[in-house]
Order: structure tokens, then sequence, then C-alpha cells
């Protein structure tokens, strides 16, 4: 909340001080009282001042000298000034007192009723400014948000493009090592074969090497596909999803994983979808990262849906979880914050990591 405005009030007459505390007694502002202009002066150094109502016969240094020198370092934040005087001032001094500084002249004795309608009118001014000030700084960060997630949102689509061609490399390298060859074999086989008909046994044998070969292929174009997009996941559902990707899990890497599973009720392709998606990007992470010896997997339909998957590794650094450089992490709170849902991603170094994903059952299936 913006401080108070500050109003300095200066006269050589202690009981003129008094009666306009008295006087302002109602307004919101901080009071400077001063008995002398050198006494201002030290007060007011390096203070912001709304408004200064000053005496303008004094002795040493009277209003008029007080007023310039109140504003002879100030460029951008003038303090505007109202002169008291027991007499109307002649036009020279009046002249004098606009170019020190003046807005205006009340005459002693002063009316309550007309000081305080003009001091709130530069109270006003005052809390206008602040206004101006706030919307500025909130337009500043706010710009200053919209760069960071642009940046943010550059490397996103860096990193899907990157991953994007990786996952195509990766699928490339699959299918000529592990197809390409087989499907080979197979060619070289049927020549084989139709060079030596005649040859009924070894034709015989032969063919039953080409069947189990053809079920080979059969297998690795399944597990591709599999791992493209489970089919489990829409016929059977996402528990028979997630025990077919530990199964393939385990044999990978030799880790044992511990489910303990609950199938949710009528969830929508959309939330199945996210919520294997963040369990498998989950699992590779551990692959890569966490030189984990065990993981456990822990699905529950009430009351919300929730999924947690932990393991010993480790442990994920807290300075990475806030990264905007993690973008596996912004990948999943994306996904779970298009379903309504949300994440929590905690590390204890050496004791594992444990990603934990909750979705309310509030979308259509």
């Amino acid at each position: 909340m913006p401080s108070l405005p500050n109003i300095l009030i200066v006269d050589d007459n202690s009981t003129n001080i008094l009666y306009l505390e008295i006087i302002l007694r109602n307004i919101k502002a901080n009071l400077i009282k001063a008995l002398s202009g050198a006494e201002a002066l030290e007060l007011t150094r390096d203070t912001d001042l709304s408004l200064a109502i000053l005496d303008v016969q004094m002795p040493q240094m009277n209003g008029y000298e007080l007023a310039v020198l109140l504003n002879e370092n100030r460029v951008d934040n003038k303090v505007p000034v109202i002169f008291l005087t027991a007499n109307f001032p002649e036009n020279a001094r009046i002249l004098e007192g606009y170019k020190a500084g003046a807005v205006d002249y009340i005459i002693k004795p002063m009316n309550e009723i007309i000081l305080t309608s003009k001091i709130r009118v530069f109270l006003e001014l005052y809390w206008q400014k602040q206004r101006v000030i706030e919307n500025t700084e909130k337009l500043r960060a706010s710009e200053l948000e919209l760069l960071v997630a642009k940046k943010q949102l550059e490397q996103m689509n860096e990193y899907l493009v990157k991953a994007i061609e990786d996952e195509r490399s990766s699928i490339s390298l699959q299918v000529h090592d592990e197809l390409g060859q087989s499907m080979t074999a197979l060619k070289m086989d049927l020549s084989w074969l139709r060079q030596n008909l005649s040859n009924t046994e070894t034709v015989t044998l032969k063919i039953e090497r080409m069947v189990q070969m053809t079920n080979d292929v059969i297998r690795k174009v399944q597990r591709i596909s599999s791992e493209l997009h489970p089919g489990l996941l829409d016929d059977l559902g996402l528990v028979a999803a997630i025990e077919w990707y530990c199964r393939e899990f385990t044999e990978r890497t030799s880790i044992p994983c511990t489910l303990a599973l609950e199938e949710p009720d009528q969830l929508s392709p959309q939330v199945n979808l996210a919520l294997f998606r963040i369990f498998q990007e989950s699992m590779t992470n551990i692959i890569r990262h966490a030189n984990a010896s065990t993981v456990s997997i822990n699905l529950k339909k009430a009351p919300l849906i929730s999924l947690t998957i932990a393991d010993n590794g480790a442990g994920i650094p807290s300075e990475k979880i806030e990264s905007g450089k993690s973008f596996g992490i912004i990948g999943m709170r994306q996904r779970i914050s298009q379903c309504g849902g949300s994440i929590k991603i905690s590390g204890f170094p050496g004791q594992g990591t444990q990603i934990s994903v909750s979705i309310p059952y509030t979308m259509e299936p």
C-alpha cells in the first residue's frame, strides 16, 4: 500500500503550528512541522513533499526564500506551496511567490473549510500519481513476465522440435536395425526356397524358421507401435497400460516396479492420455537421471484421481524443479493444467524423487 503523503508546515509561531494541526486533524497525511526555514530544510532533506504550507513573514529566512531553497534541487518533484500571510501581498510580491513555487495565498486568520479544500485537491493529485506509479510497476512486471514466458515458449518449441526429430530418428533406427534386418533375412530365405523347392525336409525347416522370424517381426512392430501410443490405453484402460509399460521397463532396465493400482471410473481420453504421458515421462527420467534400484507406482481413484511415481534414486534438485529449462517438467505441468489438475514434484538428495498428480472428476468422459 502506498505511504501517506508528506505535508510541510512552517511558521515561526508555535501557536499557529498547533492551530494548523487542529485544522488538518482529519487529513490523511504525515505532517512535518518546523519553526524556521533552516529547520524545515533539515527535516525535509531527501523527503518527497506533496505540499508545503509556509508563513511568508519569518525572521532570518522568509517564506519566499524557503520555497526557492525547497525546490532548488528538485527536478521532477517540485513542491507546490501555499503561502500564509496576514495581509494580501502586492503584485510584485505575488509574482515573487509564484516564481518560488506558490500555487495559492491564504490570508490569516485562516478559514478551515477553504484551507482543507485546497489541501484535498493536492492530496488527490498525490494519490493519482501513486496510482499511476503502481499501475506502471504492474505493467512493467507484466511485460517482464511476458518476456520470460515468450523466452520459455521459444525454448519449449526448440525442445519439442528436437524431441520430435529424436523420436523420428529413434523410430528410423529401430525400423532399419530390427525390422530391416529381419525382412532382409526373410527375403533371402524366400529366394533360397524358390531354388530348393524339391528338398521337402529342408524346405519345411526353413519355413518354420521363417514363421518364427515373421512372428518376431510382428512383435517388434507391436512394440514400436505401443511405445508410440499403447493400444491398451484405449482398449483396456490406464491400469493395463501402466502394467504393460512396467513389464517392459523392468525387462529393459532390471529395475523392479511395485504397483498399487485402482482403475479410475470413466476417464476421458484426454485425462487418460495425460496421466499415461506423465507416468511415461517420469519413468524415462528415472532411466536417464535417477540411478534408482526400485520404483513404486500408486494410482488411486477416490476422492480424486491421484497418481504417484516414486523412486529411491539420487533425488531431483529443487533448482531443477523450478528451472524454466526443465522442459520435461514444464510439459507435465502443462498436460495436468489442461485437465484441471495439479502436480507436485519433490526430491530428497540420496533418497529419491516423488511425482504426485491429482485430477478432479470434472471432465466429461
